[in-house]
């Protein structure tokens, strides 16, 4: 687990990246890349940036990725104005995490075809807060709201 340390340099690297390869860079290989996240080591001496590219064909992340490892110094250099004393190394890596989202999402709407798992209500999607005791008590309206009484 990262420290605090380490989670506000991250933080700051990737803040400072994610502005820096879409609008300050002129090549044209990076026009649909995305800086999702910055992960740097214990040593802060390295820092691992993971990025993700338009279509996310193997071509396109090749080249972005050739881009991005060619245009390490000048990244380095912008990003000399955070405050570190010791800029970490660069490495760049693809963001696999969203591929595999949409594949847990692509599986579960196969189950939702076969109809292994139940289909989805109106409301009741991931972010709907779940059902407590107290929604769940006879007579309780939900819309209604405890507030102070009327005296």
């Amino acid at each position: 687990m990262p420290t605090r340390r380490q989670q506000r340099v991250n933080a700051l690297i990737f803040e400072s990246l994610a502005l820096i390869v879409p609008g300050r860079v002129s090549d044209p290989r990076l026009v649909d890349v995305q800086i999702t996240r910055v992960e740097t080591t214990q040593d802060m001496a390295t820092a691992k940036v993971y990025f993700t590219c338009g279509d996310g064909d193997d071509a396109e992340v090749a080249a972005a990725l050739a881009a991005l490892r060619h245009g390490e110094g000048f990244l380095r250099a912008e990003l000399a104005d955070i405050g570190l004393r010791r800029l970490p190394h660069l490495v760049f890596a693809r963001d696999r995490q969203h591929e595999s989202g949409d594949r847990v999402l692509r599986l579960l709407a196969e189950l939702r075809a076969t109809g292994a798992l139940p289909q989805e209500t109106g409301g009741d999607g991931p972010d709907a807060p779940a059902a407590g005791p107290r929604d769940a008590a006879a007579g309780a309206d939900p819309s209604a709201s405890p507030g102070p009484a009327d005296g």
